[in-house]
Formats: structure tokens, C-alpha cells, sequence
């Protein structure tokens, strides 16, 4: 070769030619442009702006409405830009794949379309398929404003309502609390006015040793009015025994000479004891059986669900049909219970 034979004639390493075999372009980058149409751009329809403020970039609806509008789904860098850009088909653009591409969407898609461009969603006949479809590309030919209220204007104002009536509310609150708070210091004058009275007067006793008609409530006063009540109680007692002495058949055994008569405040505790035992007595013969018990859980258990019983309603049902409270048999009838469940 040309190469071998320089070397061997000059002896030297000769460095080959670079010979240039094909060279590539770099393909240039088509430009987006956004023909003006017949109608308002729809960033210039108060309303279509305002639903289109609330839907996300990335939403697959506004990919479906770019590709109606430029037939590419549209970056969500630029895709509400466009959007609000497009102002109608353009001269000579092919609307029939813009139908056709409607014509297979799903209802709730069309309908979220209309929601969107403030069309009305159509009822009978209009809300159709067809009819929605009609609709959607009356409206992209040449949008224009529907004539409803302003929705943004409706928010705003729906915003500053809440806002004045939660302002209103704290207002309120502030002045139910401050006159809370004075009517309490007005009520604790009063009383310390009552006490400071009461005090003078030497505990609140009327002359001749009765009782005042209003209640005491420091602590000396209340225990002058409980003894002289239980004194009273006492003296009501011993004329009650020798009213019924004659007519009882049996005699009270006679009193020792060195036993010592029981002052009337204790005698009154014993009545009161002596009748707190008689109603435990009523309640114990009341209290049902554990026969009677299960029996009562087992007719209840037929007829409830028992995926919504609860024990606290079970005893609540039982205590309602023996007439007496069941606190102590608890644990008895969580026990029958769940063995009868």
C-alpha cells in the first residue's frame, strides 16, 4: 500500500490522512405554536379559569383536553399554559379526531370535560352521550363565556362569610366568658356578704332557739342545725314508743337499775340503722337466683344480636326485668354469658 511504501522509502512511521466518511445533522426541534382561533382564550373565561386552577398538572383529564386541542398530551410544565391559550380550532384543523376522541371517553370523563369548560351536563335527551359530545366541540369551534355567576367571585365571597361568622363567634365567646366571669365575682360577693351577716348574728339562729329558715354553710353552723335535728328526731321517737307501747304484744324486757338510758342522738342512729337493714333485707329477697339468672340470660341471648351485645346492656335488661340492682353479680353473668354464647 501507499502507507508501506512511504515507510519503507523514508524509514519513518507516516501518520494517516483523516478521511471523512459520512456526517449526521442534528434534527431540529419542530416549534409549538398556538394558532389564534374564533373565540376567547380560556384563561380570558372567569370561570374556565377557575376550574382550571383547582385541577392538578399532572392530571390525566387535562392531558385528555391538550390532546383535543394540539393532538400531543402536553408536558405538565406547559400544560395549563397551553390550556389557557387555546381560543378555538383553527383554520383547516381536523376536528374529526377530536370527536372521535370524546366518542370514546367514558361518561364521568365527559361529564368532568363539561364541569370544566362550565358547560351544563344535560338531563334527558341532553344527557346523552352524543349530546355531551355535541356540546364539548360547539364550545372548542369557538368558546366563549357561559353567562353564569362568577364562581371565583361566589368562593371569595362564600370565604369572607365564613371568615366574618367565625370572627363573630370569637366575639361572642369572649363576651359569654366576661359576663361568665362577673356574674361568678358578683355571686362570691353576695355570699361573702351572707357569711359576714350569718357570722354577726352568731351562726345564723332566729330567737327562741329555732332555726333559721335559710340553709347555713359554714361548717360550726351546720353542726348546730344537724344536732338540734337529731335532738328533735330524738324527741319525736321516744313519743312515737310510748304511742304504740299499748297496742304492741309484746313487752320491752325492763332496763337494768345500772344500765344507763341511750341518749335520743343515738337512738336515732340506731332507727336509721335498723331500717338501712330491713332494706337490705327487701333487696337480698328480691335478688334472683343463678337458675333464675341464666334462665333470664338464655330468653335474652335468643332474641339479640350478639355481635352488638354488650355486657352493660345485658345487666341493664336483666336488672329492668327482677326489679333490683345486680352490681354484685357481674362477674356471674359475664361468666353465663359467655358460656351460653
Amino acid at each position: 500500500s501507499a502507507h508501506s511504501r512511504a515507510m519503507e522509502a523514508t524509514g519513518k512511521r507516516v501518520r494517516k490522512e483523516t478521511v471523512a466518511v459520512y456526517t449526521v445533522d442534528s434534527p431540529t426541534k419542530k416549534e409549538f405554536v398556538i394558532d389564534e382561533g374564533k373565540g376567547t382564550k380560556l384563561g380570558d373565561i372567569p370561570n374556565v379559569e377557575f376550574a382550571l386552577s383547582k385541577i392538578k398538572s399532572d392530571d390525566e383529564l387535562l392531558k385528555l383536553v391538550h390532546r383535543s386541542m394540539y393532538r400531543t398530551p402536553g408536558k405538565a410544565t406547559v400544560i395549563k399554559k397551553n390550556i389557557r391559550a387555546f381560543s378555538g380550532f383553527p383554520e383547516g384543523f381536523d376536528s374529526a379526531k377530536t370527536e372521535d376522541l370524546f366518542n370514546r371517553a367514558f361518561a364521568a370523563t365527559l361529564n368532568a370535560v363539561l364541569d370544566l369548560f362550565d358547560l351544563p351536563r344535560g338531563v334527558g335527551e341532553e344527557g346523552k352521550k352524543e349530546s355531551k359530545v355535541a356540546r364539548i366541540m360547539a364550545f372548542m369551534e369557538a368558546p366563549a363565556a357561559s353567562g353564569k355567576k362568577d364562581m371565583k367571585a361566589a368562593a371569595d365571597a362564600k370565604r369572607e362569610k365564613a371568615a366574618e361568622k367565625r370572627e363573630r363567634l370569637a366575639v361572642k365567646k369572649e363576651k359569654l366568658a366576661e359576663k361568665k366571669e362577673k356574674a361568678k365575682a358578683k355571686k362570691e360577693r353576695e355570699q361573702a356578704k351572707k357569711d359576714k351577716e350569718r357570722a354577726k348574728k352568731g351562726g345564723g339562729k332566729a330567737k327562741g332557739g329555732a332555726s333559721a329558715k335559710a340553709l347555713p354553710d359554714d361548717a360550726q353552723a351546720i353542726k348546730a342545725e344537724l344536732q338540734a335535728m337529731a335532738a328533735r328526731q330524738a324527741k319525736l321517737l321516744a313519743k312515737l314508743e310510748k304511742a304504740v307501747e299499748p297496742a304492741s304484744p309484746k313487752a320491752k324486757p325492763a332496763r337494768k337499775a345500772g344500765d344507763a338510758e341511750a341518749p335520743p342522738a343515738k337512738r336515732a342512729k340506731e332507727t336509721a340503722a335498723e331500717g338501712a337493714d330491713a332494706a337490705e333485707e327487701e333487696k337480698q329477697s328480691k335478688m334472683p337466683t343463678d337458675d333464675a339468672l341464666r334462665e333470664a340470660i338464655a330468653e335474652l341471648l335468643k332474641d339479640s344480636d350478639h355481635e352488638s351485645l354488650s355486657l352493660k346492656k345485658m345487666r341493664a335488661d336483666l336488672e329492668e326485668r327482677f326489679g333490683v340492682p345486680l352490681n354484685e353479680k357481674k362477674a356471674k353473668i359475664k361468666e353465663m354469658v359467655e358460656a351460653l354464647v
